[in-house]
C-alpha cells in the first residue's frame, strides 16, 4: 500500500511539475519490476539487426497492435510537423516517419505512450532536458519518467536518445532500436534494463 501511496504521489507531483514548467525541483524515481509485465504479449517479438528499418518495425506495431496492447493515435498532419517546427524544434526524418504513421500512441504497460506532437509543444522545459533541443517523446505514469531525444541543430538527422533521473544515460542514436527493446521486453525488462546496463557501462568506462 505504501508503495501504491508513493507512485501515485509521484505521478501528480511530475504531472504538475511538468505542466507548470517549473525546474527546480529534482525528483527520484523509484523503478521497481515487482508486478510488472512486459507487453501484452510476451510472445510475440520483432527480429532487430544493423538492417532493421523504421517502416519495418512500424508496420509489424501496426499488424500486432492487439497482441501488443498498443492503441495508435491517427498520423500527424504536415501541419502538426511544422507547428512543431516553429514553435519549438525540427523533427528528423526518422522522427517524421514515426508521427506521420501515428501522432502517439498508448499501451497497456503502465500507460507507457508515446507523447502527440501537440502535447510536446505544450510541455515546455523541464529540468529532465539537457538542451533547448531536446524534447520528451515517450513517457509512462503520467510523467513518473520520460525517454527524450537531443537532436543536434547543425544536423538534424543526428540524434541521441536518453533518459535522465540522478543521470543523463544515453540509450542509442535509433528510434528503431528503441522502439524494438520495448517491443520485445516491455518497460521494465527493456527500457531500465537496458538503461542500467548502461550507466554501469559508464561507470566501468
Amino acid at each position: 500500500m505504501a508503495s501504491l501511496l508513493l507512485k501515485s504521489t509521484m505521478k501528480l507531483f511530475n504531472f504538475f511539475k511538468i505542466k507548470s514548467n517549473k525546474t527546480d525541483v529534482q525528483v527520484e524515481i523509484k523503478r521497481s519490476t515487482e508486478n510488472h509485465g512486459k507487453v501484452n504479449n510476451p510472445e510475440v517479438k520483432i527480429d532487430y539487426n544493423s538492417s532493421t528499418t523504421l517502416i519495418e518495425v512500424l508496420n509489424f506495431i501496426k499488424d500486432h497492435s492487439l497482441e501488443l496492447g498498443i492503441q495508435l493515435n491517427k498520423p500527424a498532419t504536415d501541419t502538426d510537423i511544422e507547428n512543431l517546427k516553429n514553435i519549438k524544434i525540427e523533427l528528423s526524418e526518422d522522427f517524421k516517419v514515426l508521427y506521420k504513421f501515428c501522432n502517439g500512441f498508448e499501451t497497456n504497460e503502465d500507460i507507457f505512450r508515446l507523447i502527440p506532437l501537440d502535447e510536446i509543444i505544450e510541455n515546455g522545459k523541464d529540468n529532465y532536458l539537457i538542451s533547448d533541443h531536446s524534447f520528451h517523446f515517450t513517457e509512462y505514469l503520467i510523467y513518473c519518467d520520460m525517454w527524450s531525444v537531443d537532436i543536434n541543430p547543425k544536423n538534424i538527422e543526428e540524434y541521441k536518445l536518453y533518459n535522465k533521473a540522478d543521470e543523463v544515460v544515453v540509450l542509442t542514436n535509433s528510434i528503431t532500436e528503441f522502439l524494438c527493446v520495448f517491443i520485445n521486453k516491455g518497460l521494465y525488462d527493456g527500457l531500465y534494463e537496458w538503461g542500467e546496463e548502461k550507466s554501469n557501462n559508464k561507470l566501468r568506462g
